[in-house]
């Protein structure tokens, strides 16, 4: 105990004589504490440290040091401190307990306090907090690895180039990707790596981000695989060659091998047939309107020739669709095969339509000459299967510039060459021309507008009554379907049904007409008109397995009695699908639908055809009511009909009568209804309910054809031939082939001429007629002012557009024409027509 107090009054002695010894850096220096120990581990002084610090700390004087350091590290300080009151100075780190409890890290270095005669007395810890420190440390040890992890776990790639675009630096994950080691191209080039077709790009790149410090640029490149594989990579370049601790081009390779595959293989799809991997419509149309750019450069002509097979769905339909499809393959392959010489693109653009993209031509030769080199590869059979098939091609040919200066005329104009040859028959080609007849015009125009009729509301439903022959009473109506297409007026169903009915639209177009029907009658019931409307159904209607269930939804959704309404077939649909027709049309009974037969007596089955589906109701056809009463056979056919059916409980309805004789003789034979123009035409749902309201039909709604002439006018014994053409339509003038028309009458105002063909009379019309009057050709051109129909002839009156000076003139001729007619009615140098005017146009 007394060496104890003798040895804590030394070190106080020696303490206080030190203490002006060793400078004030400690008082001035709050992260710096010095801290006295005595031989027995006692906390003797505090020096330094915050004023905060120091005032707790001195309260700690007297204390066993020990007392306030960490657990775990007590045996090492005891350690320590034996080492340096041996007389050793050290420099240590251990923890020690913070004034909040918590276990602080401190750096410590330990003196020994000597006297004069070497004995030690103590010792001196002078001592920093290293909490942040440590921290800083442990930190940059996480970051380091977390970074080193990074590097070695990245999907990508990273490396650093010098300006040199040497390989400064390569991560772990080259190899995983690239098959090489990270060090393995180190000092290495860029280059070497880099497919031959994309360095010229990445070099550019390069350069580019050369000048542009700290600025980060993107590039896909094709680098090579160890096992020699090209696999594609997204590339982000950063220029960092200023940045001392990177001092490089710093490079991000992102593999995109899995994108860029997926990514071609959508484009093939978006661009190639999936049956015949061909390209497709939208290549073909691409590539054309590439094709026209570099022509119009070059100043070169190219041709299109469309393709099609003669009778493919016949064959389809009979061998099957997949051995239309393996023919469709094999055709694809051998005209690849038989044609790359010659053409620049093969395309299947529809069903079994391919067509042809052509090599610069040097004249029109070589075109024919390629049409009949296919057409010549399509006259061998082609084995399919246990197939031996022969099947015949139609081209149509567009030449560019001629048939169209932009792709879409170009391929419109092609399509109308493919019609006009496939019109012609099998295995035939044609080339366009600018002068394609009003007839074939008008078809296809209709054939190309038709897709788009239902969606623009351009359909409306007439109706034509059928009446009762003695008391003019309305019983029902039949719905017919007419097209009021924007250019050429009320186009008659005859053209455009069977359009719809070779491109499939008579489905949608067929339920269209059987909901506005009943629709209309629904609206007529409510009002009072409790009348029944047939609605004519076609082969392809009639067969769709959905007709059924289309009909019973329509009558469902309109809260309508079946028994309103009434489907017409014709006796040509009955020689198809006996057994299917029989079961569909008890089906249609069954839910109280009538069934009417149409056009009866023309057919090649017409009895057999009463025996099997019992209609409800016959309709004569018009052909056997024309000729009533003067014509015996007639006479008997139809008096025939209307017997048996009265004997088989059948309504006769008579079609097509237009006269006093032919209604009495209806009315005689106790037919049971009639309809024709002597009653009424087809009219609109609004002229219909006018008829409706009154007593018997309206005479109102009988077109008046008669002309108020400012001129006069030559009445010709027998029409006059001559051609006619369109000059102008829809306010352009367009170039259109002519075709010959028979003109009945001619003044100085205008003329009134037969055609078959159905136009419109349209303001935006202009028509142009050649005619030869005594030795001059005529050319006059006019507008139609009223129309007529005759037997399926057209019958127009036009007014002429003239000046009055021309008209003088006009006026000079006619009138001495006039006179040569009173002398000779038919002279033998004019081109009068005196056969028929029926058998005239059935010949054209």
């Amino acid at each position: 105990m007394l060496t104890k107090f003798k040895n804590k009054r030394k070190l106080n002695h020696y303490l206080e004589q030190e203490k002006h010894s060793y400078p004030d850096i400690f008082e001035n220096s709050p992260d710096i504490l010095l801290f006295v120990v005595d031989l027995y581990g006692t906390i003797v002084k505090f020096r330094g440290g915050s004023p905060l610090v120091k005032d707790v700390f001195n309260r700690l004087v007297g204390k066993p040091y020990k007392k306030f350091v960490h657990p775990e590290d007590v045996a090492q300080v005891d350690a320590y401190f034996n080492e340096v009151l041996g007389g050793e100075a050290k420099y240590v780190e251990y923890r020690m307990t913070g004034l909040d409890g918590d276990f602080i890290p401190i750096d410590v270095t330990l003196v020994p306090i000597r006297l004069e005669n070497d004995e030690i007395i103590g010792l001196y810890g002078l001592t920093r907090n290293i909490t942040d420190r440590r921290d800083l440390n442990h930190s940059l040890q996480t970051s380091q690895e977390r970074f080193q992890s990074l590097l070695n776990h990245a999907e990508e790639i990273i490396c650093i180039l010098n300006r040199e675009g040497n390989i400064l630096f390569a991560s772990a994950a080259t190899e995983k990707i690239l098959g090489y080691t990270a060090d393995g191209h180190l000092g290495k080039n860029y280059a070497h790596l880099v497919h031959t077709d994309d360095l010229s790009l990445a070099n550019r790149k390069l350069d580019n981000i050369m000048k542009r410090p700290n600025k980060t640029t993107e590039i896909e490149l094709r680098l090579k695989h160890k096992n020699g594989e090209w696999r594609d990579f997204k590339i982000s370049i950063k220029n960092l060659l200023h940045n001392a601790s990177v001092n490089g081009i710093v490079c991000n390779l992102q593999d995109i091998t899995r994108i860029k595959k997926q990514q071609r293989e959508i484009h093939y799809m978006a661009y190639h047939d999936y049956l015949t991997e061909l390209p497709n419509r939208r290549a073909f149309e691409e590539r054309l309107n590439l094709e026209i750019r570099l022509a119009n450069v070059d100043d070169r002509k190219f041709a299109v020739l469309f393709l099609n097979l003669d009778g493919f769905k016949y064959l389809n339909d009979s061998l099957g669709h997949k051995i239309g499809d393996l023919l469709l393959i094999e055709i694809a392959r051998n005209l690849h095969r038989h044609c790359s010489q010659s053409i620049e693109m093969l395309a299947r653009i529809d069903g079994d339509e391919f067509a042809i993209l052509t090599t610069p031509l040097h004249d029109d030769k070589m075109i024919e000459k390629i049409a009949k080199e296919v057409l010549q590869f399509f006259e061998q059979s082609i084995q399919i299967k246990d197939y031996n098939l022969f099947i015949t091609a139609s081209i149509g040919i567009g030449i560019y510039p001629e048939s169209g200066n932009d792709a879409n005329t170009l391929i419109k104009n092609t399509d109308l060459a493919l019609y006009l040859a496939e019109k012609k028959g099998s295995h035939h080609y044609q080339i366009f021309s600018p002068t394609t007849d009003i007839a074939t015009h008008k078809i296809f125009s209709l054939r190309n507008d038709l897709q788009q009729a239902l969606h623009n509301n351009e359909f409306i439903v007439h109706y034509q009554p059928i009446v009762h022959p003695v008391t003019n009473e309305i019983g029902s109506v039949e719905a017919l379907l007419r097209w009021d297409h924007p250019k050429w007026g009320i186009v008659p169903p005859n053209e455009f049904i069977p359009l719809a009915e070779e491109s499939g639209l008579i489905i949608p177009i067929g339920e269209w007409i059987i909901r506005t029907v009943c629709e209309n009658l629904k609206e007529w019931h409510k009002k009072g008109y409790f009348i029944q409307a047939s609605v004519n159904l076609s082969a392809a209607q009639f067969f769709n397995e959905n007709l059924v269930d289309t009909i019973i939804q329509i009558l469902e959704e309109h809260e309508l009695d079946p028994k309103w309404l009434n489907v017409e077939i014709t006796e040509s649909v009955m020689l198809e699908q006996q057994e299917n027709k029989i079961k569909k049309i008890a089906k249609l009974r069954t839910l109280g639908i009538q069934v009417s037969l149409d056009d009866f007596g023309t057919g090649y089955a017409s009895y057999r055809s009463l025996k099997e589906i019992k209609p409800n109701i016959v309709k004569l056809d018009k052909s056997f009511v024309k000729e009533l009463p003067n014509d015996q056979e007639s006479v008997e056919i139809v008096t025939s009909i209307v017997q048996l059916a009265k004997k088989l409980s059948i309504i006769v309805v008579a079609e097509g009568v237009e006269t006093a004789e032919q209604l009495a003789f209806l009315s005689n034979l106790q037919c049971d209804w009639v309809q024709g123009y002597l009653f009424s035409r087809p009219v609109s749902e609004d002229q219909l309910l006018t008829l409706l309201k009154g007593p018997s039909i309206s005479e109102n709604l009988v077109q008046n054809t008669t002309e108020r002439r400012k001129y006069f006018r030559i009445e010709f014994q027998y029409p006059l031939e001559c051609s006619m053409t369109i000059s102008e339509l829809n306010g352009k003038k367009v170039q259109l082939g002519r075709t010959n028309v028979l003109i009945e009458n001619i003044g100085p105002g205008g003329l009134r001429f037969l055609s078959n063909i159905k136009l419109p009379a349209k303001e935006d019309l202009t028509l142009q007629f050649k005619m030869s009057i005594l030795g001059n050709e005529l050319v006059l051109h006019g507008k139609i002012i009223h129309t007529s129909e005759i037997d399926d002839v057209y019958r127009y009156g036009i007014q002429f557009i003239l000046k009055e000076k021309r008209r003088e003139l006009l006026i000079k001729k006619l009138n001495q024409f006039q006179l040569r007619l009173e002398n000779s009615p038919v002279p033998a140098d004019h081109l009068f027509v005196t056969d028929r005017v029926d058998h005239y146009f059935n010949k054209l």
